[in-house]
């Protein structure tokens, strides 16, 4: 059995059924019914399942961020965010910067995710940036050595007040939603 199945196979069962199509095969990235790829279903699906199944891991279950999401913070986590997000995750959040290409799965949709519930929990975005995705098989690096917890919380800040604002516009700009649970 190949490696990429097992983690694939409801994937399939998902194709399937209509709702997602599998570009390349098993273990490939799945192209969504609401547009693109990995939207939900890359990186941020993998975490996304893992935290509703087991919960954000302790001690990260009761972190709030310490710092107002005033403009100094934000324009903090902004310089943060462009020196060692935007390589992956791009310029606008979108998962889409130049190292994204080689990566499977593919970086979160950090302007989709922080719009939904899950981005605004504080204890899930902490635990994320602070752990990477070597838990969960991603290539996303752990923070919590390289980051001060300011850093940290000031990129969560950055990401939480401006990519929501920014997927919105884009969204509402081509003229339709793109993800399937925003009002």
């Amino acid at each position: 059995m190949r490696a990429g199945w097992k983690r694939s196979a409801p994937l399939v069962g998902l194709a399937a059924l209509g709702l997602i199509g599998l570009a390349g095969g098993v273990g490939a990235q799945p192209v969504s019914w609401w547009g693109g790829h990995g939207a939900m279903m890359g990186g941020d699906w993998v975490r996304h399942r893992y935290t509703m199944m087991s919960g954000v891991p302790a001690p990260y279950d009761t972190y709030r961020n310490p710092l107002p999401k005033d403009q100094a913070v934000i324009r903090h986590g902004a310089a943060v965010y462009a020196a060692n997000c935007a390589t992956c995750h791009g310029d606008r959040g979108h998962g889409d910067g130049p190292a994204a290409a080689n990566l499977n799965p593919r970086p979160a949709d950090l302007a989709w995710i922080s719009a939904m519930p899950m981005g605004r929990w504080d204890p899930f975005m902490y635990w994320t940036i602070a752990e990477g995705g070597a838990r969960l098989d991603t290539a996303m690096p752990s923070f919590k050595t390289s980051l001060s917890k300011n850093d940290i919380w000031s990129v969560i800040a950055y990401v939480q007040s401006e990519l929501p604002q920014d997927w919105r516009h884009e969204t509402s700009a081509r003229g339709g939603r793109r993800g399937c649970c925003l009002q």
